[in-house]
């Protein structure tokens, strides 16, 4: 008895450790928590799901970002559409340690890890297709494991209200400035929308951070104290090239940091312009 109790137990070990760096099971697929057996945390943890469309090919693709203040060593993400939640699209162009998941009997519908050395994961990004422009509206939904009790899940992006874009005819032509001033202002309302949804916070869970912020020019999700968000460039001010990322300190206090050189609360956009000169842009941020 004592000798079946003892391989009973070793199995279980056995298969909750290698469970993990082998990435979800597609017995994940509906819920999206992890087989592990411990409860997920309140709020997103600093992470983000963030869509930009891809115009390179004939049709519409998405590059999806996750990205998050710290780094995490497992994930689960699907795009699903709002009409009934159903996983919709494929992936492909998947990064070192990730892999393709198959739910619902549908070939690379979902990505997860694939991270056996359990080596840190931060700011990776995927190509993602609708299966039809039919499958909109669309979100894009992940958890983040940050090490193996530490489970954030629930993390979606905005809604893509259509997911066949026409590409600009233009690529190197600005927007005009009412163009421009259009899509800051949805920017901004869909911020402080997720502003007043946010009701799960880290000051719950008795930790400090900094509050998800709009600060003229990008939504900065919350953030622990401590800890550096990062978002990507917005494409909507003039100066900025809308590619890589933006950053943002958050205090020790759980303050917003003050930029270096401007001495205001705002995320630092230098690394947004092409000639790292960010004069302009800092004059031009508005906190309204």
């Amino acid at each position: 008895m004592r000798a079946v109790c003892s391989l009973l137990l070793v199995s279980a070990l056995s298969a909750s450790v290698t469970a993990y760096p082998n990435g979800a099971p597609r017995a994940a697929c509906d819920s999206m928590h992890p087989v592990h057996g411990h409860k997920p945390q309140p709020g997103t943890g600093g992470y983000g799901v963030f869509p930009e469309p891809d115009f390179t090919g004939t049709r519409t693709k998405w590059t999806i970002t996750l990205n998050g203040t710290s780094a995490f060593h497992g994930f689960l993400l699907e795009a699903r559409s709002t009409r009934g939640g159903k996983i919709v699209g494929r992936w492909s162009h998947l990064p070192p340690r990730t892999k393709a998941l198959d739910c619902d009997g549908v070939n690379g519908n979902a990505v997860t890890h694939h991270n056996h050395k359990r080596k840190d994961m931060n700011n990776i990004s995927f190509t993602w297709a609708a299966s039809s422009c039919k499958d909109a509206p669309v979100y894009f939904k992940a958890t983040f494991v940050k090490h193996y009790t530490k489970i954030y899940e629930g993390i979606t992006s905005d809604v893509l209200n259509d997911v066949c874009l026409r590409p600009p005819k233009c690529q190197d032509c600005d927007v005009s400035k009412a163009g421009r001033r259009k899509v800051l202002g949805q920017a901004r309302a869909r911020c402080r929308d997720a502003m007043r949804a946010n009701t799960l916070s880290l000051r719950k869970n008795g930790g400090r951070s900094c509050r998800q912020d709009w600060d003229g020019l990008a939504c900065w999700p919350e953030t622990p104290a401590g800890g550096v968000a990062r978002v990507p460039c917005p494409s909507y001010r003039p100066g900025l090239t809308g590619k890589g990322f933006a950053v943002r300190r958050c205090s020790p206090s759980g303050r917003w940091s003050l930029h270096s050189r401007s001495k205001k609360r705002h995320g630092d956009y230098s690394r947004c312009t092409k000639h790292r000169d960010t004069n302009n842009v800092r004059a031009g941020i508005r906190t309204g």
